[in-house]
């Protein structure tokens, strides 16, 4: 009975609170205007403790319901977020950014280990392309030719060997350039992808939001699919067989029956432009990484 005289005084003094931040009068434990907490932050530091590690096993229970809906029900965390259960799941952008970063980590780690040019090779590949160079620059009598065309722009033959020499004397910091180039790339193909989403089944949903927010769950998998596989090559460096390359065959899969549950559409609809999809997709893609290839050159190197 006592106890139940205190819950109710608390809640009728929550109710009595005006937000400190923008004076609305409080309805429960946040303010119905700004969203603020009722709760006060100056009082014992064991009490912040308590919040700060119950806000610690919050994030993760959301990130692993997140993490297995996402990987064993296709579509479902996209139909589930649209329609409003959205407090028992991380944001899907916020997810994207995580998996993305862990997985163009691991891909750089993994990478800068396999990067190993020893002088003798080094002093091949100079020399290889040292010949090519003069093949391509043969020296007139006024010795006046000295400049190779590229892509319509002129480079010296004395730029392309400088930056053949940064890229092998410190290959792995100018490989983690290029991914961090190629990363932001694929943030910006994201909504290339949803725009066909869109265009396609766009009579199941109508706003563009509900295909990126497909777009991003798709993205996501992908990556955490090769997070996977790089933690199985970090882990088990030598082996003679790598059955973990199997698992990109289940990509194909996992987007034909992400796009079937979320649209429902027949199975052979789905299939037909979810093939459209992936035909323009490999091409926006393929242009995408040789501008940014290009560009990374120009940036980077010349």
């Amino acid at each position: 009975m006592t106890e139940k005289i205190e819950k109710n005084s608390k809640e009728t003094e929550l109710n009595n609170t005006a937000c400190k931040n923008c004076k609305t009068q409080f309805k429960g434990k946040f303010c119905p205007n700004c969203g603020q907490s009722v709760y006060e932050f100056e009082k014992p530091f064991r009490f912040l403790i308590v919040d700060l590690v119950g806000n610690i096993f919050a994030f993760d229970t959301r990130l692993w319901k997140s993490m297995s809906s996402l990987i064993f029900r296709p579509g479902k965390f996209v139909e589930e977020y649209l329609n409003g259960h959205r407090a028992r799941y991380m944001s899907p952008f916020r997810l994207y950014i995580f998996v993305s970063f862990l997985f163009f980590l691991l891909l750089s780690i993994y990478a800068g280990s396999q990067i190993q040019i020893s002088e003798k090779d080094r002093n091949e590949i100079n020399l290889s392309f040292n010949s090519q160079i003069d093949s391509l620059n043969p020296e007139t009598d006024s010795l006046k030719t000295n400049e190779l065309s590229i892509s319509d722009s002129s480079v010296s033959p004395e730029k392309l060997t400088n930056a053949l020499s940064k890229v092998l004397n410190n290959p792995k910091m100018y490989m983690d350039s290029f991914l961090k180039f190629v990363s932001w790339s694929l943030f910006f193909l994201m909504p290339v992808y949803a725009f066909f989403l869109w265009l396609l089944f766009r009579k199941s949903k109508k706003y563009y939001y509900s295909h990126l927010v497909l777009a991003i769950n798709q993205h996501t998998f992908v990556f955490l699919l090769f997070v996977l596989i790089i933690c199985f090559k970090l882990i088990f460096p030598i082996r003679a067989y790598y059955p973990e390359n199997y698992l990109i065959a289940s990509i194909p899969f996992y987007l034909f029956f992400g796009k079937l549950h979320l649209y429902k559409r027949s199975w052979s609809k789905t299939l037909l432009r979810m093939i459209t999809i992936l035909i323009f997709y490999g091409i926006a893609l393929f242009i995408t990484l040789f501008i940014t290839w290009s560009f990374w050159i120009k940036m980077e190197l010349l």
